[in-house]
């Protein structure tokens, strides 16, 4: 199952309060596939969406629905309600009657109270919400193709203190999220309670990889840079020795040469350390360096 899938079963175990059936029902049915007084339907791949959704509408309005089945890539399943008179109905029921220049797509008055207004949502999310694979990506959303309705659930979902973002797909208009943490927000207002802590393991468990794999490759730069310098100076001890000019250098000089000539493949911690603390660790990377420069002048 996706994660998706996952979410829309974590919800649909939740005992919706009897004040709020109406909302989460109307919210499943308005971001459905069809929403008029001719059909009313909503295509989803969750058998418990339909057997949820089934359940609400014959809770709220004795309406037994349609169910269908479909799909070529993949099985999916139509409730829907054809009966001009029963769709008629509900629509009425809900606020619609008749549509005028200026009305809201979304009837207020079924969604008045806090608890109403999350059930809406947690139906809105049924019906068409999407989560993205977390371990891959963070994202969310909601597709939508009426405009109208888009700009309103997206004011909705700013009252409720959530963070989404508007943008388009062709003809559809998406409701998004991308953030981890306004993921998790958007979760914990729908109620999948256990999807949020997951989440925010994913998170944590991602986090930590990130920080240690910078600690790695930090680790790995740094020994490649030891490992660089080492052969530098080796490269240059053994120069000046070719040229002859060795015998000239100071004897600070020579004692830094034959330390690390001793020891090519220490880094400087251990070189002082090789040297029973005779050198710090500055004053030997300097000698180390001047050495270099000598054999690049030679």
């Amino acid at each position: 199952m996706s994660f998706t899938s996952n979410i829309k079963s974590e919800l649909c175990k939740i005992e919706t309060p009897t004040c709020c059936k109406i909302s989460e029902c109307y919210g499943i049915l308005l971001f459905g596939r069809a929403f008029s007084e001719k059909l009313i339907s909503v295509s989803t791949e969750s058998e418990e969406v339909v057997e949820r959704l089934c359940h609400l509408i014959q809770s709220c309005y004795s309406v037994q629905p349609h169910i269908s089945g479909g799909g070529t890539k993949r099985d999916y399943f139509t409730v829907s309600i054809d009966d001009e008179a029963k769709c008629t109905e509900i629509l009425n029921s809900l606020g619609y009657f008749g549509f005028e220049l200026g009305d809201s797509v979304i009837k207020y008055q079924n969604i008045e109270d806090e608890c109403c207004k999350i059930s809406f949502i947690r139906g809105a999310f049924l019906a068409s919400g999407m989560v993205s694979d977390s371990n891959k990506e963070y994202h969310a959303e909601f597709p939508i193709k009426n405009a109208a309705l888009t700009n309103e659930f997206y004011e909705i979902l700013c009252e409720m203190g959530l963070k989404p973002k508007i943008s388009a797909r062709g003809s559809t208009h998406i409701i998004y999220f991308k953030e981890s943490e306004n993921i998790e927000d958007l979760l914990t207002t729908i109620q999948a309670t256990n999807h949020t802590l997951e989440l925010a393991g994913i998170k944590v468990y991602k986090d930590m990889r990130n920080h240690y794999n910078r600690l790695s490759n930090c680790e790995v730069a740094n020994i490649s840079k030891t490992v660089n310098a080492a052969v530098a100076q080796k490269q240059a001890i053994e120069k000046i020795k070719q040229k002859g000019a060795y015998e000239t250098l100071s004897g600070e000089l020579k004692f830094a040469a034959e330390l690390r000539q001793k020891n090519p493949e220490a880094s400087l911690a251990e070189l002082v350390n090789i040297s029973g603390n005779a050198i710090t660790k500055s004053g030997l990377n300097h000698r180390l360096n001047r050495l270099v420069t000598i054999a690049n002048n030679l």
